[in-house]
Order: C-alpha cells, then structure tokens, then sequence
C-alpha cells in the first residue's frame, strides 16, 4: 500500500525562513546600500584553488549529482561590486572639493572668495549651500543634488549629471551644461540676463525667481531639445531654428 501523507506542518509552510529579509522598499533602501561600502562585499565566499576547475580530479567541469563525498561546485567569480569611496569636504589650495556625498542635505561652505573655486563630484542625494563669491562651480557626476549660491565670477557648471537644481540668489553671468538629464535652473533678479548653453541636455528649465516679498509669479521656460534645419535660399546657408510645438 502506498505510504500514509505527511502530517500537517511537515511542508514547511510554518517554518522559519533563513533567508535574508525582504529587501525595505524606497529610495532609502538603495542609499542605505552605497553607505555600507566595501561591507557591500563581505559576505562573498573567496574562490580558492581547489575550487578551479584545472585543479580538480575529474577536470571535467560537471557538478556531481550523487555519490558518499559533497560535490565542489563549479568556480564563479564574484560580481563585481563598486566600491563607495571616502566622502570629501576639505578646501584644498584655493578649490572646495565636495566629493562622494551622499544623502547629506546640511553642507555648507562658509566665506568663499573670488579667488576660490567650488568643485562638487559624485554627489547623491545632498543639498549644498555656498555662501560668498566663487570663481567658478562645477558640479561634475552628480544625481538628486541641489546647490544654492550667492555670486559667481565666471561659470557654474553642471556636466554628466541627473536630476539636478541650482538656484542663484545673486549673479551669475553664465551657466553651462552638458550632457545633464533634467536641470532646474532657478535665477533672481540680478541673473536674468544670465547666458546659458547646453550641449546633449533633455528636461532643462530656466525659472525667473523675482524678488523677495514681489507679488509677481516665477516664471519658468523650457530649453529646447529638439531643433530643425533648413536651407535659406536666398543666403544659400542652413539656419538652425528650435521646433515649434503647435496645440494648447
């Protein structure tokens, strides 16, 4: 006769799990993951010789299915990992580096002078506030980051970096961006008549802040993505124009 069933309980269904814990949902989970560093890494098993296939007795490369001894299992690399560098908030010479922040919203550089750059590099999730007149700012590889600074000399710069905003309270005679996926470019009075150039560049906008305690609104204006080009024909030249958009 065939054996009786299992009794009830035995599939498992109420035991514990060994498993590591589900994952925590939202943008906290993956800052939390970066934070952990090289920690990341700690817990991959090392591949030693005996576990390499050339050094193995049957040298066939198979995993063994049965038998008194345990099958060695074939050798895998790990995956490769990035490891989360030392943050960085020093004035080095007359350069402020800000580098490899993450999730910091309280930075603050105090005093900069004309004579002093601002450089922000991988940078994630961090609000940086810059009090005085720089020479320049670049913010250079950064995602989720927010600036705010007085005055500028030359240039703020924004390259190869996501879902930025930077706000100019002061002035600021040109601001360059390249190859940056959603900017918000917020200027105040003083800044209006800023310049300002991209270069492969989508979901960019300038927003016109007016001064404190105005009644009158911001006003915010898209930069072009798209462009069209047509010859003139009376010039014999190809003129470059951005394409309209017809509709409400």
């Amino acid at each position: 006769p065939p054996p009786p069933p299992p009794p009830p309980g035995s599939l498992g269904l109420n035991k514990p799990t060994n498993g590591p814990p589900a994952p925590a949902e939202g943008m906290s989970a993956v800052f939390k993951e970066l934070n952990k560093g090289e920690a990341i890494t700690s817990g991959l098993r090392k591949v030693t010789d005996d576990m390499k296939s050339k050094n193995r007795a049957d040298r066939s490369g198979l995993v063994a299915t049965g038998g008194g001894g345990a099958g060695v299992a074939p050798a895998v690399p790990p995956a490769a990992s990035k490891t989360a560098k030392p943050p960085k908030f020093a004035l080095d010479g007359k350069k402020w580096a800000v580098e490899h922040q993450v999730g910091q919203r309280t930075l603050v550089i105090e005093d900069v002078n004309p004579k002093q750059t601002v450089y922000v590099y991988d940078c994630v999730d961090c609000v940086i506030q810059i009090k005085g007149k720089a020479n320049n700012i670049t913010l250079d590889k950064c995602a989720k980051t927010g600036v705010v600074f007085e005055d500028v000399l030359a240039t703020c710069e924004l390259v190869n970096c996501v879902s930025m905003q930077v706000q100019c309270t002061g002035a600021c005679p040109t601001v360059a961006i390249d190859k940056v996926d959603g900017c918000q470019v917020f200027l105040g009075p003083k800044s209006y008549g800023a310049e300002i150039t991209t270069a492969k560049c989508s979901e960019v906008n300038v927003v016109c802040v007016p001064d404190e305690g105005s009644d009158a609104d911001a006003i915010e204006t898209p930069v072009p993505e798209q462009f069209v080009t047509t010859r003139d024909p009376k010039t014999g030249k190809w003129v470059t124009v951005p394409m309209g958009h017809s509709g409400a």
